[in-house]
């Protein structure tokens, strides 16, 4: 497989990983999917694992590496977090175990013990709040209006309304979040792996810091799109206000990222 100067660049780094090589790793094939990054997966000793490169321009995304890499450490060892060997946010590269196991469907949560399983794994996920740098939404909101303004297409005049209504709320919005957790904030069906043991894990942490549990509510709720999980899931106490406004954030998080991207 004929390597670029970046791909060559991030598998030169294998005598840094945390295994034990005593031979460079082999390439088994490129890995589908991943917009803002390109995965491989590689034979390394006895294992396989998955390389991923980080594309250079993600930022304008909201995507801040250094966040993700704190993120990791904190979660390491989590029986729902994959388990990292390489982390290099200035080298744009992450290699972790490649995780054995069934990738969830939209259709998964048809099956009720999954709404279960899922609601668990979430739970676990919001039980971890030490450490976690925080995520900011405003600033986050903001970055993408100013990502989205700077580009030279036409973007829909919904994203430009949704901005208008929600910016002048968005310092206050933030302020009131008083006990952080860890929220993932892009928890999609393609996202979880449930391994041989029946353990859920999930991948691709970019976007996750320490947030508010609705805004990962709502989102997972639009995700999956499955009623008996949205009505468990948004049973939350914030006044209509609060909800009101925690969902057209995430509106303008979906419209502007799928133009951005």
């Amino acid at each position: 497989m004929p390597l670029s100067r970046a791909i060559r660049s991030a598998f030169d780094t294998w005598p840094q990983w945390r295994l034990a090589l005593d031979s460079p790793p082999v390439i088994i094939r490129r890995l589908p999917g991943g917009l803002t990054n390109q995965h491989y997966l590689l034979k390394a000793g006895g294992l396989r694992v998955v390389m991923r490169i980080n594309n250079p321009d993600t930022a304008r995304l909201g995507i801040d590496r250094q966040r993700e890499q704190i993120i990791l450490e904190r979660i390491s060892g989590k029986p729902f977090a994959p388990t990292v060997f390489y982390c290099e946010p200035q080298q744009g590269v992450l290699v972790t175990q490649y995780v054995e196991g069934r990738q969830w469907q939209p259709d998964s949560l048809d099956n009720p013990r999954k709404i279960d399983s899922l609601l668990e794994l979430i739970k676990q996920i919001h039980g971890v709040s030490t450490g976690i740098p925080r995520f900011d939404y405003s600033a986050h909101v903001r970055n993408y209006w100013h990502r989205l303004r700077e580009s030279d297409q036409p973007f829909p005049m919904s994203a430009q309304r949704l901005y208008r209504s929600i910016e002048s709320r968005l310092s206050a919005f933030q302020a009131a979040i008083q006990q952080p957790v860890l929220c993932h904030h892009d928890l999609t069906p393609a996202n979880i792996i449930e391994n041989v043991s029946g353990q859920l894990i999930v991948l691709d942490w970019e976007y996750a810091g320490a947030g508010l549990p609705l805004i990962e509510a709502i989102g997972a709720s639009r995700y999956w799109q499955n009623i008996a999980f949205s009505e468990r899931i948004l049973e939350h106490d914030e006044d209509n206000e609060a909800l009101e406004l925690a969902g057209e954030i995430v509106d303008f998080y979906e419209q502007v990222w799928r133009y951005l991207r």
